[in-house]
């Protein structure tokens, strides 16, 4: 009995936690990913002016305008390798099917400097998770580490190649 009492108090108490908005410093900081460099095809993806980049707007799993529908894929790193590769080999998406997973500076090229929770321009890519995201670069010091993108601070680093992380998928465009 004392355990269904503290199950439903534990409910209760995460389903009354406020829901924290993204923090931006638009007063302090400059904007780094303004929304005019971003063209919004309206398929799902977006293309990045500056640096001539399709990314797919929603994270692996998720979909839809405001990326809200579906359940976040988090993949180990071969996992997260193996996503594009599917996606290629069945047709693509949005009538490509050249995306790959993104080195850690394109990747890094999306965070918003003063944005933070997430640190990426959410009106071009809403519902963006704060948490880290995988890049396709290996760690060359060390055989068992890769590059992720930190969009919860908007910070870069390697971690272990086994735990599981989101996938936002890019194209170069031609």
């Amino acid at each position: 009995m004392n355990k269904y009492i503290c199950l439903g108090l534990l409910t209760h108490s995460l389903l009354s936690l406020p829901v924290l908005a993204q923090e931006c410093s638009s007063d302090t900081i400059a904007e780094t990913t303004p929304a005019t460099q971003f063209v919004i095809h309206g398929d799902g993806t977006i293309t990045d002016t500056s640096t001539a980049l399709m990314w797919k707007q929603c994270l692996e799993g998720l979909s839809g305008t405001q990326c809200n529908t579906g359940i976040l894929n988090e993949q180990n790193w071969s996992g997260a390798l193996q996503i594009p590769r599917n996606i290629n080999a069945t047709g693509g998406f949005a009538g490509y099917a050249d995306w790959r997973l993104p080195n850690q500076a394109e990747l890094a090229s999306l965070l918003e400097d003063q944005c933070v929770e997430p640190s990426i321009n959410a009106t071009v890519f809403p519902n963006t998770a704060n948490k880290f995201l995988w890049s396709a670069s290996p760690d060359y010091n060390n055989d068992t580490a890769t590059w992720f993108v930190d969009f919860k601070h908007g910070a870069t680093g390697t971690i272990t190649r086994e735990q599981a992380w989101p996938i936002r998928l890019v194209r170069s465009v031609q």
